[in-house]
C-alpha cells in the first residue's frame, strides 16, 4: 500500500479523535485519554507528539513513524530469537512472510489505532519462544508491559503466561507474566470501561467468524473466500450456523492436533495462544454483526491468530515423517495465498484522501475539515486551537 507511506495518512480515529483531542488537551490529558473504553496509549503518544510537535502538513508522518517501529517489534523479536525452528534462514523467512503479508495484515498496517495487535502479538510470541537472558529478556519484559496499556488484546495472553511460568517453575516465566499482569492491572483499575463494550455473548457469530477468518481467509485468500462466507452471512442473519462451518471448524482442529502431536512445545503454546486471541477478540468486537464473517472487513480481530496458527504449523513443518511433510506443505500454501493479498489490498485500506490536498483546502478555508482514511465522514475537526 505504498499511498500510506508515499503520501502520509491518518486512519480514522488518529485524526478524527486522538489527534484532535490532543489539540484540546494538554500533553498529559492527551497520553492518558480513554477511548472507546480503554487506554490506547500509542494513539494517545502518537496524537500528542504531532500536534506539539509537527507542523499539520507532516502530522500524520508521526503517527505512521509510531506505528512502524511498533510494527517491527514482533519481527526484531524473529530474527534475534535462536529458537531452533528459526534457524534455517528458509523458516525465517517464511516467519516473517507469514507475518507481513497475513491476509488480515491490511486493516493493522501503518497506524497507530492497531498497534495494539502487533503488540498483543508480541506476547503470543514470547510465550512460544524460549527464555534469552540479558537485553533481550529485558526488551521482552518491556514489550509485555506495554502491550496491554495500548489495548486489551493482550490480556488475553496473562492466563497462558501464569500457565507456562506453573508449569515449568520458572522463575523467568513469573516475570513475564508479572510484566504482563503489570500492564493489564494499570489497564483494568484506571482506564477500562465494561459498558464501553457490553454486548449479548453469540457463540454463533464467534464461530463464524473463526471459521471464516482462521480457516476460509487463510486458505482461499480474497479471491475464492466469498463464495464460502457470503452464505455463511446470510445464515447469520437468520440466526442459523451451517452444519458445514461445524463440521469444518471440527476437521481443521483435529488436523492441526495430530500435525502438532510430535512437534516441539512451541508450536503448541502458538497455537494455544492463537486460540485464546480468537475467543477473545471475537467476543470483543466492537460491533458484532454478521458482515464480520466477509473476507476484508474487522480483519483487525483476525490478524493476531491468524499469523500465530500460520506459525504454529511453520513450527511443525520442522519435524522429521510426513507430519512434518504436510505441516511444511500447508506452510507453503499459507505463504503463497498470503503474497496474493499482500498483492491486492482492499482498495478503502490502500487509498484515500490525499493529505496535502487536504491540507491545501483548510488552509484556503480555514472552517473546512481535512478528510482522513477511509473518507466517508472521518475529518480533522476544522476550528481546533492553532489549527
Amino acid at each position: 500500500m505504498p499511498d500510506v507511506v508515499l503520501r502520509g495518512r491518518f486512519w480514522a480515529e488518529e485524526g478524527a479523535i486522538f489527534y484532535a483531542h490532543a489539540a484540546l488537551a494538554g500533553w498529559w490529558r492527551a497520553i492518558f485519554f480513554s477511548w472507546g473504553g480503554y487506554l490506547n496509549l500509542g494513539a494517545n503518544l502518537a496524537g500528542a507528539a504531532a500536534w506539539h510537535l509537527a507542523p499539520l502538513a507532516f502530522a500524520p508522518r508521526v503517527t505512521l513513524a509510531y506505528a512502524l517501529a511498533v510494527q517491527l517489534c514482533p519481527g526484531l523479536l524473529l530474527v534475534m530469537s535462536e529458537a531452533a525452528w528459526l534457524r534455517r534462514r528458509a523458516a525465517l523467512a517464511a516467519a516473517l512472510l507469514l507475518l507481513a503479508a497475513a491476509p488480515s495484515a491490511e486493516e493493522v498496517w501503518l497506524n497507530t489505532l492497531h498497534s495494539q495487535f502487533f503488540l498483543a502479538l508480541c506476547t503470543g510470541l514470547i510465550l512460544a519462544l524460549e527464555i534469552k537472558p540479558g537485553k533481550q529478556e529485558v526488551f521482552r519484559r518491556a514489550l509485555l508491559f506495554f502491550a496491554p496499556l495500548h489495548g486489551l488484546v493482550a490480556i488475553a495472553a496473562l492466563p497462558l503466561f501464569v500457565a507456562r511460568a506453573g508449569l515449568e517453575r520458572s522463575r523467568a516465566r513469573l516475570g513475564q507474566a508479572v510484566a504482563l499482569g503489570a500492564g493489564a492491572a494499570i489497564q483494568l483499575l484506571f482506564f477500562f470501561e465494561p459498558a464501553a463494550r457490553a454486548h449479548a455473548f453469540n457463540p454463533r457469530l464467534m464461530l463464524g467468524m473463526f471459521y471464516a477468518k482462521n480457516i476460509v481467509l487463510p486458505l482461499l485468500g480474497f479471491g475464492m473466500a466469498g463464495p464460502f462466507t457470503h452464505p455463511l452471512r446470510l445464515a447469520l442473519e437468520r440466526g442459523a450456523l451451517p452444519v458445514g462451518v461445524i463440521l469444518t471448524m471440527i476437521a481443521a482442529v483435529a488436523v492441526m492436533a495430530v500435525l502438532l502431536r510430535r512437534a516441539p512445545l512451541a508450536a503448541w503454546w502458538l497455537a494455544v495462544a492463537g486460540g485464546m486471541f480468537a475467543l477473545f477478540s471475537y467476543y470483543g468486537v466492537l460491533s458484532p454483526v454478521p458482515e464480520q464473517v466477509e473476507p476484508h472487513e474487522y480483519g483487525r480481530y483476525a490478524f493476531v491468530p491468524q499469523v500465530l496458527f500460520a506459525w504454529a504449523l511453520l513450527v511443525a513443518a520442522g519435524q522429521a515423517g510426513w507430519r512434518g511433510r504436510l505441516a511444511a506443505g500447508l506452510t507453503l500454501w499459507l505463504c503463497v495465498i498470503s503474497v496474493t493479498a499482500y498483492l491486492r489490498p482492499n482498495y478503502e485500506f490502500a487509498h484515500g484522501p490525499v493529505w496535502q490536498v487536504e491540507v491545501a483546502k483548510h488552509r484556503a478555508d480555514p472552517d473546512y475539515a481535512p478528510l482522513v482514511w477511509p473518507g466517508r465522514g472521518w475529518v480533522v475537526p476544522a476550528g481546533l486551537p492553532g489549527g
